[in-house]
């Protein structure tokens, strides 16, 4: 079974391939069942190097439970949404260029696609940059967005949380870039059952699968198949 610093590593590889981790910063987590700590990568990295050997577990008191790393100070605010949602196993934190540029705007992403359909109803709006806010503004919704910095994603699945974070850039580009132009976005009665229908097409897991793909052929050596 591959190690939850593995899953991280893999994760991380993944979301720098859709350029989402090509600058220090940014976090993915994931709990560790039965014990009140979970495991995160270090800050001193970017997601695009990220290996196994960068990835720490952590105590619901911040403390590492081994070696003394680097990590983000947002450390604090996964420890506290896994202590608020007991249904949270993985955590996804980016920055990534368009999800920031949405939340300059301090707004969900408008729904332009069929797949932005998965944000309608559940994304929420941190008041500020304080990680204190985080978990209260959370709430029961899959997404957040936190005003000029980056955006949440919570799932009880890693790969769903990952998922939802490279969907999510997708919708924010389309929101920056077709917001100007004064286009209609879908009609509320055809949200739901376009989310229905995306969903039951499992795009999510599809979703994790290319991920995973676009991460391997990040960490094949040269040369070799990836």
């Amino acid at each position: 079974m591959t190690s939850p610093a593995e899953q991280i590593a893999l994760a991380c590889r993944g979301l720098a391939a859709y350029g989402l981790g090509s600058e220090i910063g940014g976090h993915v987590s994931m709990r560790d069942p039965g014990s009140d700590t979970f495991w995160m990568n270090v800050l001193d990295k970017t997601f695009e190097e990220i290996t196994p050997d960068d990835v720490v577990r952590i105590d619901f008191e911040g403390r590492q439970v081994d070696g003394d790393r680097v990590v983000s100070l947002g450390a604090d605010f996964h420890q506290g949404i896994y202590a608020e949602r007991g249904d949270v196993n993985a955590i996804v934190h980016t920055h990534g260029p368009w999800i920031t540029a949405l939340c300059a705007m301090s707004r969900p992403p408008r729904i332009y696609h069929n797949l932005a359909s998965f944000f309608a109803g559940e994304t929420a709006m941190c008041p500020d940059d304080d990680f204190e806010s985080v978990g209260p503004a959370l709430g029961a919704n899959h997404t957040l967005l936190i005003p000029y910095h980056g955006a949440i994603c919570v799932h009880s699945d890693l790969g769903q949380a990952v998922s939802l974070m490279v969907t999510l850039e997708y919708a924010a580009e389309l929101d920056v870039r077709i917001t100007p132009t004064g286009a209609e976005e879908m009609p509320s009665e055809m949200v739901e059952r376009v989310k229905a229908l995306v969903t039951k097409a499992d795009y999510l897991t599809h979703t994790w699968g290319l991920v995973q793909r676009k991460a391997r052929a990040r960490m094949a050596p040269a040369g070799s198949a990836a």
